[in-house]
């Protein structure tokens, strides 16, 4: 992610923010961050941290006195972001009214979507230690008219997604079993798991995942692993691993074993 700079302030401790992976200088780059990413900021984003970083580096001590206030007395956390765009002016009245609405619209999602939507928000950036128990929340949730067993397959596949990629493959491996059992027709889940036990061949799999790789079209997979590793063979750098679980079945496993350690090294950082 990239930031346009247009007012420079006396910065001297740039406010972190983790899951972009990027360092804030300005209250305009701050309001960017908070118009463009909602999923990210809609819950605990304005902590004492930040409160601290305006007054201090930013200068602002009439807004950060008044978002302290605010927080102490319970207000509604989207008014906090409200009010930081408001007092930036770096959004016009207009788009700021735009983004209120956005955020009414966001609220009124039934609970597992709204959680669904930010755990995949945080899969997409790679963080996948903060999507983890956001999926396992939602696994917890009581059945309703969207939490049904297509919903939670989903969520299981998620999870096992973000557990694979985390070098997890066992909990992975129990993910898409899970996933499976909520949803006997996804013909993709047995795929997963096939070309999960092609990367990690030391994962030992259950009864149940061998019954469910009986009747599949392993020589279709072995295909598409073949032609992974062709593409792969004299190539300077490997794919990453999220390339191996991506949609693309020809993108998978291609060349993995020779970048192994220095992927476990990388996400480990995200954790």
């Amino acid at each position: 992610m990239s930031l346009i700079l247009c007012r420079m302030e006396p910065v001297r401790h740039p406010f972190e923010i983790p899951e972009l992976g990027i360092r804030i200088h300005s209250s305009q780059e701050l309001c960017y961050v908070i118009y463009e990413n909602p999923l990210l900021v809609m819950d605990d984003f304005v902590d004492y941290r930040l409160i601290q970083f305006i007054q201090e580096d930013l200068g602002m001590e009439f807004l950060a006195g008044k978002l302290e206030n605010w927080k102490k007395s319970g207000e509604n956390p989207d008014n906090l972001l409200l009010l930081i765009l408001s007092e930036c002016q770096y959004y016009t009245t207009t788009e700021v009214t735009r983004y209120r609405q956005r955020l009414i619209q966001m609220r009124k999602k039934h609970p597992a979507d709204y959680w669904k939507e930010k755990a995949d928000y945080l899969a997409e950036r790679k963080q996948y230690g903060k999507a983890i128990p956001l999926y396992e929340k939602l696994l917890e949730m009581e059945k309703d008219r969207v939490v049904n067993d297509m919903f939670l397959s989903r969520v299981w596949i998620c999870l096992g997604a973000c557990q694979a990629r985390m070098f997890q493959f066992e909990k992975a491996c129990h993910s898409y079993e899970k996933a499976y059992a909520c949803n006997t027709q996804n013909k993709e889940i047995p795929e997963q798991i096939y070309y999960l036990k092609a990367f990690f061949p030391e994962l030992v799999l259950s009864q149940r995942c061998l019954d469910m790789l009986e009747d599949a079209d392993q020589e279709a997979w072995e295909a598409n692993i073949a032609v992974a590793r062709k593409k792969g063979e004299g190539s300077e750098k490997v794919k990453e691993l999220d390339e191996l679980f991506s949609k693309d079945p020809v993108k998978r496993l291609a060349g993995a074993a020779v970048m192994v350690q220095q992927w476990k090294q990388e996400y480990r950082g995200m954790i």
